[in-house]
């Protein structure tokens, strides 16, 4: 998730814990007849409110809050499933035009189709992700049960050196995962 997404969800938490807190206070001080709380409920006018509710403009209203809270919780799932990939890398001053870009989720295909290859590696995944603002391409890898640690780290040392020492001095981070499998004894 990425620190937009991450910046929304906490606003939506925020908002629907404030909401929440709200309304249990104000339970709660009617039902022990605070004066101030209690005297504003009293005074509520309830043909009013029925009014209100009749009118015409007010279907509308529901029906804009209605989409708006439909899109708000669309935006939330969306951005919860899907990270925001990130599209190009651009290196300012990398050449006599000025800049060059490299796009990592072509990166992360070159990558992962080199370490498919070996054959210490079960289900390689390498993928171009923006994790709350930085760029980084994300290997993951499990191991077959009868290989040592230290087999499949030599596996991806090469790769992961080669991609550490591409991008460095960008804001490109790499990161490794390894999953060993459990053996069958």
């Amino acid at each position: 998730m990425n620190r937009g997404a991450a910046a929304l969800h906490r606003l939506s938490l925020g908002l629907i814990g404030v909401i929440a807190l709200v309304v249990a206070v104000a339970i709660v001080l009617v039902r022990l007849s605070v004066d101030p709380v209690a005297d504003w409920v009293a005074r509520l006018d309830t043909a009013r409110i029925a009014d209100t509710v009749g009118e015409d403009w007010f279907a509308a209203v529901i029906a804009g809050v209605a989409v708006i809270a439909l899109y708000w919780g669309w935006r939330l799932i969306r951005t919860t499933i899907a990270p925001r990939r990130p599209d190009v890398l651009t290196i300012g001053g990398s050449g006599p035009e000025g800049s060059m870009t490299i796009p990592l989720k072509q990166v992360a295909r070159a990558v992962e189709g080199e370490l498919t290859a070996q054959t210490i590696l079960r289900d390689v995944r390498v993928q171009a992700i923006d994790d709350r603002g930085s760029k980084m391409i994300l290997v993951s890898v499990a191991a077959r049960p009868e290989r040592s640690y230290d087999e499949v780290v030599g596996a991806l040392a090469s790769s992961l050196d080669d991609l550490r020492s591409a991008f460095d001095g960008t804001d490109v981070h790499v990161r490794a995962l390894i999953h060993l499998e459990k053996r069958d004894d």
